[in-house]
């Protein structure tokens, strides 16, 4: 499994043991608007609507990497107590991947009505 890294350490880390090209890669916003047009992934908003099912809390940061034919939301929320929490999000169905646990005070949130 690949944990989220700035694009700028992802280059670095190539550069010093010289390989051609990284298993993780982050992409510009341009880009990620025409996967959006072409139906490839939900855009930003569907997901988070979807992600909003599951917890609640204010998005602090979001990335969209490609890994292999794979797309994925790596997510960071600020949830009303304090904590942050990172999500993974498959950016093709919104469906949270399987390495992403939710914290007790979220699955509280699953029965809530809204």
């Amino acid at each position: 499994m690949s944990r989220w890294l700035p694009l700028g350490i992802i280059l670095t880390s190539m550069l010093h043991q010289g390989e051609v090209a990284a298993s993780v890669v982050e992409l510009e916003h341009y880009q990620a608007t025409q996967l959006v047009s072409s139906g490839q992934i939900l855009s930003l908003d569907a997901t988070l609507q979807r992600v909003a099912a599951h917890c609640q809390g204010n998005l602090l940061d979001a990335h969209l990497f490609q890994e292999g034919d794979k797309w994925r939301y790596d997510l960071q929320f600020g949830l009303q107590r304090g904590q942050i929490i990172h999500l993974s999000v498959d950016a093709a169905s919104g469906e949270l991947n399987p390495d992403s646990t939710l914290p007790d005070e979220c699955k509280n949130h699953e029965t809530a009505t809204r």
